[in-house]
Order: C-alpha cells, then structure tokens, then sequence
C-alpha cells in the first residue's frame, strides 16, 4: 500500500517527477512505454515526459506544485464525512474541443466528439457500463468522481458555441511540444483555460496516443492533446483505443493523477488506496497479478491510470478520486471552473448552434453492380422495388415510423444478373441518433443468404431508443466482412428515414421533465444493493400518482420488480447500470441507477 505523500519536500518532488534520469532503464522512460511482446500495440502517453521537460525549463514550476500538493494534503485531511461522495455531481466542466486536421478522415465528425464527452461523463460519475467487470477485490474502493463535461455553450467573448472549433492544417503530424496549442506555430489558441478544459485532437506522432499538462503549468498551454483515432469511441478511433479511454486517462493527469506504477519500479502514484505495482501494464491482463509484493490481490491494472488497453480500464480509486476533488476545493489549482460560464447558453438574443450537422454519417458504396444489387426492400410504409442504383441509393426522403419497444419486421431482397450467389445482409437502425451504427442494439439483421426470394428480419425497438427521425442502412455485400461503413467490391446499400415514437427523449419538449434539480427525482443509495429509494421531486404533487420502469443499457424492461411506499426492490437485478423511466401526470423522466 502506498503512502500519500502530499506534503513532499521540492527534493522529493524532483525524484518522482523527474523519471527520465532516474529510470533510463527502465522500459517506461519519460512515461512513454513501449510495446511489449504479445501485448498488441502499446498504449503511450507522453504527460510525464512533458511534466519533466517543463520542470527543467521552469524550476518554478516545482515549487508551485508542492503547493499543490500541500493544498491537496488539507483537503484530504477534513474527516471522511465531510469529502464528496454523494452520486450528485459536484460541477460541470465546460469543454472546447480544437479539431486540426490534415486530411478529410482527420476532420472527425460531431457524433465522435459527442461520443467523447459522453464518455468522459459516464467515466468520472460511475456510469460506464463495464465497471461491472471490477473485481470485488477492488469494486468497493471503485469511485463515482462526482464531475461532469459539456461542450460549451458560451464562447470566451461571450457569444454562442457549439464547443468545437475546425482548422485545416498543412502540419502533417504533431510532436508533445505544445505547438498545436498556438496559432502562431500551426495550431489553434487555447480558450481561457481557467474558465474551459481546452481538448485538441489532432495526428500525434511517434505512437502518442495523447498527454496532459498537470496543474500548476503555464496559463496559455493547458489542456490535453488526444491523438484523432484514440479520440471517442465512432468513427475514425481505432482499436484496441476506440473506447474513449485515452480522453480519460489524460484528464486524470489533468486533475493531477500520476500513472498508477508511478513511473517507477514499484513507484508512488501519490495515491494511498492503489497497490504499489512494479511498472505499466498492458493489453488485457489476468486477475490477479502480482508483483511488487502485493500478494493479496495484486496489480489494481483496470484502473484508467494504467496503460492497458480500453475494454480493460473501467475504474479510479476513491483516493484518486479525493486526489481529483482537492482541486476544486477553496484555493485549489482548478476552482475557477466552478465559477464558469462556459457551459451555460448566452441569454438576450444568443442561441447556441446547434451541432454542425444532424448526424453526418459515414459512406457506405459497392464499386460493382455486376452480379447482384438490392431490389426490395419494406419496413411499414417503406415499399421500394428497384434495379440496380450504382451502389448506394439515398432513399431518407422514404419514411416510415416505429414505436420504442414494439417488435417490427423487415423484408427484403437481391437481384442477380443470373446466378444468385451467396450475399451477407447489413441492416442498421441508429437508434441514439448520434451518427454511427456501431452501438450495441443498432446492426438488427445480420445474415447470408444465396436465394433472390424475398427474405425477412424479425427486430424489436429499444424502449430506450431516442425519439424523432433516424437512419435506417440496408447493406448487402458479398463479402461478410463488410460493415456500416465501407466502399467494398461488390453489391447496393440504401438509405431510408424511421420515425421513432414514445422513445426516451422527446425532442419537443412538451412532455419531457427538463430534469432541474426541484424537478428530479432522488434515488438513494446509489448505487443499490437490494432497495432503492425513490423519492418525489419538491415539485410534484404529492397526490398524484406515479409510475416506474426498468430497463437495462439494451433497451430491454425488466418486469416483476416490487414497488411499494417509493422503495424499488432491486436485489435480484444483475450489476450494472439501468434506467429508470419515472411518469406522473406533468410528464415523464428518465434516471440512471447503479446495482451493486
């Protein structure tokens, strides 16, 4: 177990912060790490590398983060009641994201920087789905960091914002020097980085998925660098580092976390309740492994501070999450965010953007219409009959709607030349509407067949699928590996609009509770183990009745939970994330819940 060593004399500061020197044999020089044999590509992050370059340049900048620390030491010092560890979020981050890009494939999309943030959110408050996957070794010391993200909304002069900004570049890739950080060297200037977390997602070079300046650097390059195929979890990013994880780990070095090894040989991650572990992990350990004498349950390698890769990182400590926390207290290094605008809306005339696009999607295209194309293809009142369109017919001007959790039928066909091979059919719903068909739920037929009769796929909708217009994609192709988005040899994809009705997220408005805090329901505890409390919002009429619903993250109800006196029986639920679906007569919401 690791001492927290807040209070560290500038001597000692200098011998963790400084591992180059120190630790030139090891393979973690700089923090960033190598790919090791049999682990697939490695995970690399340059933050400590940076840290060390800006502590030789600046020897003041030693001494501001003592004082960090020491700040850091008096909050974690306040008796355990009195820290944070409520489920509400303590503040919301406002977040500009400084796309640059070389190449069109570098222009990411909306929908991947959406992503992100989601990520980020579900991430830092407990929410992500594969937290589940904790062992109970640690699961109890897993922590819900209570902070929140949002693209801003309030640019620094005042104006609306979609939280993005877009710059073409003829910089082909970047190094960890801080250049894409000013305009003056090719790059774009920081918003205000005491009011805005500043993201810039560009190609980094040398393997660098992405790195972070600690707290205490210089005002005008604060922020974190991701590279653009390790930024969210659609589109352009890349396995095994398309979960949105790099974002995450780099914002822990943000709010001040170190690599969990310490960037050492059985180092000091400034933690207490991390296993002191022997150097970085990756790919996809086992539980446990041991090293450095933890004997009881080993390295702690799931933590989003460790270098595996992102299906395999799913938890910070509750010490890290304190360590996180400090630096928003009174006279922390970051507590000016609480006080920023940036995350609310312009009033007096000023509207927010929306996002430039409803959603862009990918293309999907077969070269060669030789042998075989789609000609049928019916879902409700979509009823096409075609020959061959070139490879991809827009047909979103078609539209049909499907209720939230109703079972549906598709039907459709191909048509051969002559002989009718054998073809492997696609179909995608974008159910969340968020510009990608790779979420879990969204691929609805998946299949081959060599016959050119008209073939059906049976599918129910998400109860949790949003409502309002979306993206239906019919793909057929001969070769299997084909997916949502791809130009392959040969075959059609088509493109038709499903309107989804009674869904979780009411784009009018008119009957969906905006969720304020008077207006939302309280769940507690949370996470559950074997009741959960509802309690009505100060708002509501007491006498007016309610209804709760369950669903899991796959849009499925659970039934035959017992409601009795606002306590929700929940002891037979399987860990994990569900949704509540709360109605009463003003309208309905929808809140997340945690079993345990």
């Amino acid at each position: 177990m690791k001492q927290t060593l807040y209070a560290m004399t500038l001597g000692l500061l200098g011998s963790v912060m400084l591992p180059v020197a120190a630790q030139a044999q090891d393979s973690n020089l700089g923090g960033i790490r190598t790919a090791v044999a049999g682990e697939g590509p490695g995970r690399t992050c340059g933050s400590m590398e940076v840290l060390a370059a800006q502590i030789a340049a600046n020897p003041a900048m030693a001494q501001r983060l003592a004082e960090i620390e020491k700040q850091g030491a008096r909050y974690a010092s306040q008796p355990s009641s009195e820290l944070q560890r409520s489920t509400a979020v303590t503040l919301t981050i406002p977040v500009v994201v400084h796309v640059l890009y070389n190449t069109s494939a570098q222009n990411i999309s909306d929908a991947q920087i959406a992503s992100q943030i989601a990520v980020l959110n579900e991430d830092f408050q407990k929410l992500n789905a594969d937290v589940s996957k904790t062992p109970s070794a640690f699961a109890g010391l897993a922590a819900n960091v209570n902070i929140a993200f949002t693209l801003a909304k309030r640019d620094p002069s005042g104006n609306a914002t979609n939280g993005i900004t877009r710059k073409q570049v003829t910089q082909t890739s970047w190094g960890t020097d801080d250049r894409m950080k000013s305009t003056s060297t090719g790059g774009t200037n920081s918003w205000n980085t005491s009011q805005y977390l500043n993201l810039w997602v560009c190609n980094l070079s040398g393997g660098v998925l992405g790195y972070a300046q600690f707290p205490g650097g210089a005002a005008a390059t604060d922020g974190v660098v991701i590279l653009t195929t390790g930024f969210g979890r659609n589109g352009s990013a890349s396995a095994p580092f398309n979960l949105g994880r790099t974002a995450t780990h780099e914002v822990g070095h943000w709010l001040n976390l170190r690599h969990i090894w310490g960037d050492a040989s059985c180092g000091n991650d400034l933690v207490s309740d991390t296993p002191t572990q022997q150097t970085s992990n990756g790919g996809c350990p086992t539980f446990p492994k041991r090293t450095c004498g933890n004997t009881t349950n080993g390295d702690m390698f799931m933590n989003y501070m460790d270098y595996t890769n992102d299906a395999c990182m799913y938890m910070f400590s509750n010490g890290q999450s304190t360590r996180m926390n400090a630096l928003f207290a009174t006279g922390g290094a970051r507590a000016s965010l609480k006080t920023s605008l940036g995350g609310t809306a312009p009033s007096g005339g000023g509207t927010t953007p929306p996002p430039t696009g409803t959603p862009t999607y990918c293309a999907s295209k077969g070269t060669s219409q030789a042998y075989e194309w789609i000609d049928y293809v019916n879902l409700g009142t979509i009823n096409r009959t075609s020959a061959k369109d070139a490879g991809y017919y827009n047909g979103t001007a078609l539209s049909t709607s499907i209720a939230a959790g109703s079972a549906q039928t598709i039907r459709f066909s191909a048509g051969f030349t002559s002989t009718a091979y054998t073809e492997n059919w696609k179909i995608y719903i974008d159910y969340n509407q968020n510009g990608v068909f790779t979420d879990a739920g969204e691929l609805i037929v998946s299949g081959s067949s060599a016959s050119a009769a008209t073939l059906s796929g049976a599918f129910t909708v998400p109860a949790t699928a949003r409502t309002g217009a979306t993206r239906l994609r019919v793909v057929l192709s001969d070769n299997a590996a084909t997916t949502s988005c791809n130009t392959y040899s040969y075959g059609e994809t088509e493109d038709y609009t499903v309107n989804i009705t009674g869904g979780t997220a009411r784009l009018d408005g008119s009957t969906a509770r905006v969720g304020t805090a008077s207006e939302r329901y309280s769940l507690f505890p949370n996470p559950a183990t074997d009741v959960l409390r509802i309690a009505r919002p100060a708002s509501a009429d007491p006498a007016q009745p309610f209804s709760v619903r369950v669903h899991d993250l796959r849009g499925s109800e659970v039934r035959g939970l017992r409601f009795v006196d606002g306590e929700l029986s929940v002891s037979k639920l399987s860990p994990g994330i569900y949704l509540l679906t709360l109605s009463d007569g003003d309208g309905t919401t929808h809140q997340r819940f945690v079993k345990e």
